[in-house]
C-alpha cells in the first residue's frame, strides 16, 4: 500500500512540472543531503567564509615564524672620500688620500629567548582566532543548509497542496457530470451546476496559484544550489515517510553546550581575551635576545694611511632591552584587559542562556508539530467520513447542495493541514538540529 502510494505521488510530482512549464526544462530528483552538497559547492557566503578560514591559517604560520631567528645582510658598494682631519684648534685642516673604493658584506642573525612568553601567547591567540573562523564558516554552513531545508520543505508542502487540488478537482468534475444527470432527471436546478462549476472555477485557481508559487520558489531554490534557473526540482517522495523520533530536554542540551557553534565561538573569545591579558603582562619583562654579526670591509681605514685591503670581523653576545614605558602604561592595559575578560565571560553566559531558550522552544514547537499532524490526520479520517455520507445523501435527495459544499470545503481544509502539518514536523525537527548544532 505504501508502495503504491508513493508511485501515486511521483506521478503527481512529474505531473506538476509538466503543467507549470511549458518550456523544456531539466526535472531533477534531488534528496535533501543532495541539496545540501550542492549549496556547500556553490554558495558564495560560504566561499567568502572558507577564504576566511584559509587567512586565519595563514596569519597562524605567520605568527610560528617569530619563533625563528631573524636574518639579514647587506652589500654596500661605492665611492669614499679623502679623510679631513683637523687639529684641536681647528686651524690646520690637512687631507689624507685614502682608497676611494667602498665596498662592505655584512650579515645579522638575532633570536629572541625571552619576552614574557609574548611569543607563545601571540601564536596561541593567532590559532584561537583561526578556530572561531573555522566556526563561523561551520555555523555559515548550518545556515545555508537551514535555508535550503526550509526552501525544499516549501517546495514540498506546496507540490502537495497540487496534490489535493488536483485530486479535488478530478471529485468535483465527477461530481458535475453526476449533477447533469440529475438535472437532466430534474431532480436538481440548474442552481447546483453553477455552484458546482464555481467550485471547480475556485479550486482552478487555486491550482494555477500553487503551481505559480511553486515556480518562484525552484527559481530561488535554484539559485542557491548554484542550477539553472528553469531546472525543476522533485523532492526525494520517501521524505515524508520518515517521521523523526522523540528527543529528550536533557540530551538535546548536553548536545547543544557541546555542539551549539555560538557557544563554541564565545568560549573562544574568553581565551583571547585571556591570551591578550598574558601579552600585556609581557610588557612588564625584559626582551633578552641572541645575536651574531660578520662585517667584511674594503678599505681598511683604522690605520694612518688608509689601506687598500679587505677586513673581515664578527661579534655575538646577548642583547637586553627593557620598555621603561611599561612601568606606568601596563597597569592601564591590564585594567582594560580584565574588562574584556569580564565581557567575554558575560557573553558566554548570556549565549548559553540564548542556547537553552531556543532548544526549549524548538522543543516545545517540534513536539506541538507532531501533535498537530496526529490530530490534523484524525480530522482528516472523520472530514472524509462525513464527507462521503454527505455526498451519498445529496445524490439521493436526502441533503441540500450547501451541505455538501461544507463537507467538501471540510474535507480540502483537512487535507491541506495534514499535508502542511507533515511538513511542519520535518521542519521544526531540522530547526531544532540547527539550534543544537548539528545540522
Amino acid at each position: 500500500m505504501k508502495n503504491i502510494k508513493h508511485t501515486i505521488l511521483i506521478i503527481t510530482l512529474l505531473g506538476v512540472f509538466s503543467q507549470s512549464h511549458s518550456q523544456e526544462n531539466k526535472t531533477r530528483t534531488l534528496t535533501m543531503q543532495e541539496a545540501f552538497e550542492l549549496a556547500a559547492k556553490n554558495s558564495a557566503q560560504l566561499r567568502v567564509s572558507e577564504i576566511n578560514t584559509g587567512l586565519a591559517h595563514q596569519k597562524t604560520d605567520i605568527a610560528r615564524l617569530a619563533k625563528l631567528p631573524e636574518i639579514s645582510g647587506g652589500l654596500n658598494y661605492g665611492y669614499l672620500s679623502n679623510s679631513q682631519i683637523w687639529d684641536p684648534s681647528f686651524d690646520k685642516l690637512p687631507k689624507k688620500p685614502i682608497p676611494h673604493t667602498l665596498t662592505q658584506y655584512s650579515v645579522q642573525a638575532s633570536e629572541v629567548i625571552f619576552k614574557g612568553a609574548e611569543v607563545t601567547n601571540t601564536i596561541r591567540k593567532a590559532s584561537l582566532e583561526e578556530q572561531i573562523a573555522f566556526l563561523n564558516h561551520s555555523k555559515n554552513g548550518e545556515d545555508i543548509r537551514f535555508l535550503v531545508a526550509a526552501d525544499y520543505l516549501d517546495i514540498y508542502r506546496l507540490i502537495n497542496q497540487h496534490k489535493v487540488y488536483s485530486d479535488n478537482i478530478v471529485l468535483s468534475n465527477e461530481r458535475l457530470k453526476n449533477i447533469l444527470s440529475l438535472q437532466k432527471q430534474g431532480l436538481v436546478t440548474n442552481n447546483d451546476v453553477l455552484r458546482t462549476k464555481l467550485i471547480i472555477s475556485d479550486l482552478e485557481l487555486a491550482l494555477r496559484k500553487t503551481d505559480d508559487n511553486i515556480r518562484i520558489l525552484n527559481q530561488q531554490f535554484n539559485t542557491i544550489l548554484g542550477l539553472d534557473l528553469n531546472d525543476s526540482l522533485l523532492p526525494d517522495s520517501n521524505l515524508l515517510a520518515w517521521l523523526p523520533e522523540d528527543e529528550k530536554i536533557e540530551n538535546l542540551m548536553a548536545q547543544a553546550f557541546a555542539n551549539n557553534k555560538d557557544l563554541q565561538t564565545s568560549l573562544k573569545e574568553i581565551e583571547i581575551a585571556q591570551t591578550n591579558l598574558n601579552l600585556i603582562g609581557a610588557d612588564r619583562y625584559p626582551r633578552v635576545s641572541l645575536f651574531a654579526a660578520n662585517n667584511l670591509q674594503r678599505p681598511y681605514t683604522y690605520s694612518n694611511p688608509a689601506l687598500d685591503i679587505y677586513y673581515n670581523n664578527w661579534q655575538m653576545g646577548i642583547s637586553i632591552g627593557y620598555n621603561i614605558s611599561s612601568i606606568y602604561q601596563s597597569p592601564g592595559k591590564r585594567k582594560a584587559g580584565k574588562i574584556q575578560v569580564e565581557q567575554s565571560l558575560a557573553r558566554e553566559t548570556l549565549q548559553k542562556q540564548n542556547v537553552e531558550v531556543a532548544v526549549n522552544a524548538d522543543l516545545v514547537k517540534f513536539n506541538q508539530a507532531k501533535y498537530e499532524f496526529a490530530t490534523y490526520t484524525t480530522d482528516l479520517q472523520a472530514a472524509e467520513e462525513n464527507f462521503r455520507i454527505v455526498e451519498k445523501k445529496y445524490f439521493n435527495q436526502l441533503a441540500l447542495l450547501t451541505d455538501l459544499i461544507d463537507a467538501t470545503n471540510t474535507k480540502i481544509e483537512a487535507e491541506l493541514k495534514v499535508s502542511n502539518a507533515q511538513i511542519n514536523v520535518l521542519f521544526t525537527h531540522y530547526q531544532l538540529q540547527k539550534s543544537i548544532g548539528l545540522l
